[in-house]
């Protein structure tokens, strides 16, 4: 077979990396189990064998789900982090003995508890909630786009905006936020990257120890006093269970929720932006009816997913989409791929937001039992933010090029968005 298009995403194209999913067309209609040789992996493309992949955790583990190289360096950081003067005098003797495989990096049964311990956090009751407070912090930043109507929209907006919320929801202080913003850039270079440098991923120790002993010490204070917040909340349900997280998986979760809770929603807002500026009759209609908002959503999550794939690995000999895969090989699994699969939605590529039952079919969030338990709170902060930008603004435009996107082949969004909202 001659070499598929998307060998240029794995080799880390600015162009292909602009609209990736593109690059999977032929490979989804023609084989849709097909063997990458820049990554080294089987990339799984079509909606049926994606979705399938997804379902069976047992065949297909998620134990190194970022893949192998970054799955090395991270133990790597680990490593070094516990080997430190500072690791071992504040943390101890355990610290760094944890592989950390909690939620996304577990199979079940253990990703089962982890999964009830932060989904009973997560609770419809406690994002019920937080609801004012999202309001509350959205509006602050719109207040601020008024005033200042030009920015780079990534930084200046978007990621701050979402750790605003995530901070909130942790019950950590607001001056922290520029310093976790700092955390998820250095735990986020890692990933769908697989030129960094020695050099740059041992300068990633300082990123594990700080946020290690930032988060041991928060741990530390809600169990002599809780505050009500998702700390003291998954303190107090870990601490209530039969079989307990270690220290090490406790910080490997809260991780997981401020890299996660922030990250996907950042980006999936700011391609949402960049869209309007290249639509603006799309700005229009929604200024015009709010409750097309979220249906508008829905279309961009699984056209443009902020995440574009995820590694799986192979526990087992198995036959997959007329190909025999090995025990020890991995899988790409292509969510942007799948998305857009005509056999499941029609006309594809277009944005209709009259399309019925998209958030049952698309799988940008993942799938079986590995859906992202966020999901109800990144729509939430996503449709407030939405709404009261619409509403307060007639529009926004390109004031530079057309943004490059992340150099990354997982997560997709601009790298950075310059524009003004216009009044």
């Amino acid at each position: 077979m001659t070499t598929m298009e998307y060998e240029r995403v794995f080799s880390l194209d600015d162009e292909a990396l602009k609209c990736p999913y593109e690059h999977f067309k032929r490979a989804r209609s023609e084989c849709p189990v097909s063997r990458s040789e820049v990554a080294q992996v089987w990339v799984i493309s079509d909606h049926e064998h994606v979705t399938a992949v997804l379902k069976d955790a047992v065949t297909f583990s998620t134990k190194q789900m970022l893949g192998p190289q970054v799955a090395e360096e991270w133990q790597r950081m680990i490593d070094l982090a516990a080997a430190t003067p500072e690791g071992k005098e504040k943390l101890g003797p355990e610290y760094g003995t944890s592989p950390r495989k909690v939620l996304l990096f577990a199979d079940p049964p253990e990703h089962t508890r982890h999964r009830k311990l932060i989904m009973s956090a997560l609770s419809p009751a406690a994002i019920r909630s937080w609801e004012g407070r999202i309001r509350e912090t959205a509006q602050l930043f719109v207040d601020r786009l008024a005033e200042q109507p030009r920015v780079n929209f990534v930084e200046d907006f978007a990621n701050a905006y979402t750790m605003t919320v995530i901070a909130d929801i942790l019950g950590l202080p607001r001056e922290q936020v520029p310093q976790m913003l700092k955390w998820a850039a250095g735990f986020n270079s890692m990933v769908g990257n697989p030129n960094l440098t020695q050099e740059e991923v041992d300068a990633l120790v300082d990123v594990r120890l700080g946020f290690d002993l930032y988060f041991d010490e928060q741990v530390q204070q809600r169990r002599k006093e809780p505050t009500g917040d998702l700390i003291s909340r998954v303190i107090e349900l870990n601490d209530a269970a039969e079989e307990k997280l270690a220290r090490d998986d406790l910080l490997q979760l809260f991780q997981l929720v401020m890299v996660g809770g922030s990250d996907t929603s950042s980006t999936a807002l700011a391609k949402m932006i960049e869209y309007l500026a290249e639509n603006p009759e799309q700005w229009t209609e929604l200024r015009n009816d709010a409750s097309r908002i979220p249906l508008f959503m829905e279309e961009m999550l699984r056209t443009e997913s902020p995440v574009q794939g995820m590694f799986r690995y192979v526990t087992k000999d198995v036959e997959l989409g007329g190909q025999s895969l090995k025990q020890g090989d991995y899988v790409w699994v292509s969510l942007g791929a799948a998305n857009r699969d005509p056999k499941v939605f029609d006309d594809p590529d277009t944005k209709n937001l009259d399309r019925k039952g998209t958030p049952a079919k698309y799988v940008s969030f993942g799938g079986g039992p590995h859906t992202c338990p966020g999901t109800a709170l990144t729509r939430l902060e996503l449709r407030i933010v939405l709404e009261m930008l619409t509403a307060r603004f007639t529009g926004v435009r390109f004031t530079g090029e057309k943004p490059a996107s992340k150099k990354s082949f997982l997560f997709f969004g601009p790298a950075e968005l310059h524009v003004e909202f216009l009044n």
